[in-house]
C-alpha cells in the first residue's frame, strides 16, 4: 500500500513537471513569436518608409528639368507661369508635386488649355528619372472672322476659337486677313464656321492673285455669309473683284491677268467698279459711274452692257 502511494505520488509529480516543461515552452514559443511579428512589422514599416521616402521625398525622382517646347508665337513666359501654378507646391502639404511618378501632367494640361486658346494640343512626357518635357501645338491664326462688332480668329480647322478685338496684339503682329460676313449670328468660341477648303482659300488668295500682277489687294474681304461660296475682294485702288471659291484661285489669277493685260488700258483702271470672275472662263467688269446724275441713268446702264458683251464671251488662257 505504502508503494502504491508513492507511486502515484510519483506519477503526479511527473504529469505536474511534463505540464510545467510544456508551459514553458509556450510561454517561450509565444515570446519568440511576438517578437518574430514585432520585428516582422517593424521590418515592413521600415521598408516602406524608405520605399515611400525614396519615391516621393529623394532627390532621385524629384523633377529637376522641365523644358517646353512647341512655342511660336505664345508668350513662353506666360506660358510658364501657368505651369509653374499648377507643379509647384505640395500634394497634402508635405508631398512634392515636382515628382515623376505624380507629376500633375492632367493639371496641367487642363491649365494650360484654358488659359490659351490658341493651344490646339498638349502632350507632357516624363523621362526616367528627373527630366519633363511639355510639348504644346499651336493653333494656325489664319484668318478674323467678324459678324456686327464682334470677331474671331480662325485657325487652320475653321474653329472660331478666340474673340477678340481688332486692335489687339495678336491680330496686329500676323497681318490677319480680315473677313467681314453680311450675315449676324451669335458665334460661340470653339464653334465651326468654315470648312478647311474656305481657310485655305481665303489665306492665299493675296499671294496667288498678286504673283503675276501689279494689283495689290486689301487684307478685307466681304463674304454675304458662312455658307457662300463667292467672296468680294477689295484692290488698294479701290475696285472690287468678286470670284467663286468654287473656281480655282489660279485659274481666276489668270483671268485677271488676261483682263488688265488685253481689255482694260491703265486710264480706265482707276475707273474700275469691279471684275466678276465668277464663271469660268468669263469675265465681266463695271466702270464706276463718275457723275450720279439721274439723267444718265440709261447711257450708264448701255455702257455697263457694253462692257459686259465686249469680254463676256472670251476663254482665259
Amino acid at each position: 500500500m505504502f508503494f502504491s502511494v508513492r507511486k502515484n505520488r510519483d506519477k503526479k509529480e511527473f504529469e505536474y513537471e511534463k505540464i510545467r516543461t510544456l508551459s514553458k515552452k509556450k510561454e517561450k514559443f509565444a515570446f519568440f513569436r511576438a517578437f518574430y511579428i514585432f520585428f516582422y512589422y517593424l521590418l515592413s514599416v521600415s521598408f516602406l518608409g524608405v520605399f515611400f521616402y525614396v519615391l516621393f521625398f529623394s532627390p532621385f525622382l524629384a523633377v529637376e528639368q522641365i523644358e517646353i517646347s512647341g512655342i511660336q508665337e505664345l508668350n513662353l513666359e506666360n506660358v510658364s507661369k501657368v505651369s509653374e501654378s499648377v507643379y509647384e507646391g505640395k500634394y497634402l502639404g508635405f508631398i512634392p508635386k515636382k515628382n515623376l511618378l505624380i507629376f500633375p501632367s492632367g493639371k496641367i494640361k487642363k491649365a494650360l488649355l484654358d488659359s490659351f486658346k490658341k493651344i490646339k494640343s498638349i502632350s507632357i512626357e516624363k523621362k526616367f528619372p528627373n527630366f519633363v518635357e511639355i510639348k504644346i501645338q499651336e493653333r494656325k491664326s489664319l484668318v478674323i472672322w467678324c459678324e456686327g462688332e464682334r470677331c474671331f480668329i480662325v485657325d487652320e480647322n475653321g474653329d472660331a476659337f478666340e474673340e477678340v478685338k481688332l486692335d489687339s496684339r495678336e491680330v496686329l503682329e500676323n497681318n490677319l486677313i480680315k473677313i467681314v460676313s453680311g450675315n449676324v449670328k451669335n458665334i460661340a468660341e470653339g464653334e465651326k464656321i468654315l470648312e478647311v477648303e474656305k481657310v485655305d482659300f481665303l489665306n492665299n488668295f493675296k499671294d496667288v492673285l498678286q504673283k503675276n500682277s501689279p494689283i495689290k489687294f486689301s487684307d478685307e474681304v466681304y463674304m454675304q455669309s458662312h455658307m457662300a461660296e463667292e467672296v468680294i475682294l477689295k484692290t488698294s485702288q479701290g475696285w472690287n473683284v468678286h470670284i467663286s471659291i468654287l473656281i480655282p484661285l489660279e485659274k481666276s489669277a489668270n483671268a485677271l491677268k488676261l483682263f488688265l493685260d488685253k481689255e482694260i488700258t491703265s486710264e480706265d483702271l482707276g475707273r474700275l467698279e469691279y471684275v466678276d470672275l465668277r464663271i469660268e472662263n468669263k469675265i465681266f467688269y463695271k466702270f464706276r459711274d463718275e457723275e450720279k446724275k439721274e439723267g444718265e441713268e440709261e447711257k450708264t446702264k448701255q455702257n455697263e452692257q457694253a462692257g459686259e458683251e465686249e469680254i463676256k464671251n472670251k476663254e482665259t488662257v
